[in-house]
Formats: structure tokens, C-alpha cells, sequence
């Protein structure tokens, strides 16, 4: 199966959107024309409706109506849709709209990046009270109605759900001991993510992330690659790739300055980078953000 990273054209200023989706469909999936794909934003869907299965990293779920599902910017997923019916409503936003590094933002995002047996991508529908879902459909009507200050609104709402996820979150069973180590090795290495994410644009050493988090070269580029799922190189051209997107969609920079204003060294190489990545050259994904 193919594993693809897809770019979502958000607005600058406030990176957000909610739309109705169905997934592949059953034909789609038979066929075998379906693909993981992950993306550089957060993402909630609300089932509408029930008749499919949600595929997130290793794991599957059944979509029944009223389920919720959270899913982080790295894991790879998608939904088959195996009924006519069955219908998402999908919330995509920057973590950067609600996360500004400090310690009590992070509890917002926080189901996004630590599971428990009982809330690992899907909270049951059974589970979901009507404030939750009451929440998101205000946010959609919100959206499509852009009446003034609907922004403010939107950001309000999505801040109060996801810290009513939050308390979801907290209020299931204890973590298991697989996640537990999880977020162990996670805490292990979370100087060097931090690290990448605020010195993406300059050339960034390995030797330098490990001692950071005072390991060897060969030990931190192995344990990296086993906690993120990707290797450091990866999740450094991950993040470039996210900040020439959102120059590209926003701005008239020539590709040379992006590309130079992303961390990359010269414009072939990101040209081949970008194109491997997102799927189009950066000429063509400025022209479609633009149109």
C-alpha cells in the first residue's frame, strides 16, 4: 500500500477547516486503490453515521455513529466506507492554533499523542456525550456561515472541545504499560524534537541532538527512528517540507528564497525533495493553493 503525506491549504492566519468526507469506498478498497496517508495537522472526525472501519497506524476500528476520532500529524491512516450512509465530519487544524510550547497548551493536544486502553484514536460513540458533538456541528455551522467574528467563535469552540476530549481522556483507565513506555522513551528525546522544530531552517547535526539528550549517534538515530516512526533525517525534512508549503500558498517568494528560507540547500534537491513528498513540484502546489 501506498504511504503519502497530503498538505492541507490552510489559511495562514487561521489554520482550520471542517468538511463532511466518506472515505474510500468499498469498490476503492477492493480494487486496492486506497493509500495510508498522514498530514501536518491535527484531525477529529464525529461518524455521523455507522458502516466502515478506520485504519490509524497499526490499528483498526469499526465506525459506528457518534464515535469520535483523534489522530496526531505523523500517524499514517484512512477510512473505508463500506456503506452508501456512513459520512465523517472532519476537523483539521494546525497544532499551532492551540499549542504555543507552554506546558498547559499541551493538555489540549494531549489524546492526540498519549493513549490508554480505553482511548487510543476512538472514544465510543456510547461515550461521547451530546455537548461534544453539539460543539462540532456549531463549528461547521460556524464555518460555512463566516458571519463576523466567526473566528474568534470557531477558536473558542475548538479549544472547549478539545479540552472536553481532554477530560474524556483522563477519565478512562489507566495507561497501559506498553503506552507508559511509550511516553517514557518519548520524554527521553523531547529536547532534540524541540530542537528540530524551532531550528528546522539551519543545518542541524545528529551528533548535536544526541548529546543533547545524552546519547551516542548510532543509540539516539536507532531510538528516534523506533519512538517516531521515521528517522531524524525524515522528521527534519518533514518540517521543512511544512514551512515551504504554507510560503508557498502565502507568499510571492521566488522558490529559490523558499526553498533557502526552509533549510534546504539548493534548489534541485528541494524541487526532488518536495515533489517525492507531497506529490507535485512546488510550482504546481503553489499554482492549486492559489486557485
Amino acid at each position: 500500500m501506498e504511504y503519502i503525506t497530503e498538505v492541507f491549504k490552510l489559511d495562514k492566519k487561521f489554520p482550520f477547516t471542517v468538511f463532511k468526507g466518506k472515505g474510500f469506498s468499498a469498490e476503492a478498497v477492493k480494487s486496492g486503490k486506497v493509500y495510508m496517508h498522514n498530514h501536518y495537522c491535527l484531525e477529529i472526525n464525529l461518524a455521523l453515521s455507522s458502516g466502515g472501519t478506520y485504519y490509524i497506524g497499526d490499528s483498526s476500528y469499526p465506525i459506528n455513529q457518534s464515535d469520535i476520532f483523534v489522530i496526531n500529524n505523523y500517524e499514517y491512516h484512512y477510512a473505508a466506507n463500506f456503506s452508501d450512509d456512513m459520512e465523517l465530519m472532519v476537523i483539521i487544524f494546525d497544532p499551532e492554533l492551540v499549542w504555543q510550547n507552554e506546558e498547559m497548551d499541551y493538555l489540549y493536544i494531549k489524546a492526540f499523542y498519549e493513549w490508554k486502553d480505553g482511548f487510543k484514536h476512538r472514544l465510543s460513540g456510547d461515550a461521547v456525550s451530546s455537548d461534544i458533538s453539539d460543539i462540532i456541528f456549531e463549528m461547521e455551522r460556524e464555518w460555512n456561515e463566516k458571519a463576523t467574528g466567526y473566528q474568534l467563535v470557531i477558536k473558542s469552540l475548538l479549544l472547549k472541545l478539545l479540552a472536553l476530549l481532554y477530560r474524556r481522556f483522563e477519565e478512562t483507565s489507566k495507561y497501559s504499560e506498553k503506552i507508559m513506555r511509550f511516553q517514557n522513551e518519548y520524554i527521553r528525546i523531547i529536547d532534540a524534537i524541540n530542537y528540530i522544530d524551532k531550528n528546522f531552517k539551519e543545518t542541524i547535526a545528529l551528533k548535536e541532538l544526541a548529546e543533547m539528550v545524552h546519547m551516542n549517534q548510532n543509540y539516539f538515530s536507532t531510538y528516534f527512528k523506533n519512538v517516531m516512526n521515521c528517522s531524524v533525517s525524515k522528521y527534519i525534512i518533514r518540517r521543512r517540507l511544512k514551512h515551504a508549503c504554507l510560503l508557498l500558498a502565502t507568499t510571492e517568494d521566488s522558490i529559490i528564497e523558499i526553498a533557502a528560507a526552509s533549510g534546504f540547500e539548493n534548489v534541485p534537491y528541494f524541487n526532488r525533495t518536495f515533489k517525492k513528498h507531497i506529490g507535485m513540484t512546488p510550482g504546481e502546489y503553489r499554482n492549486s493553493a492559489n486557485t
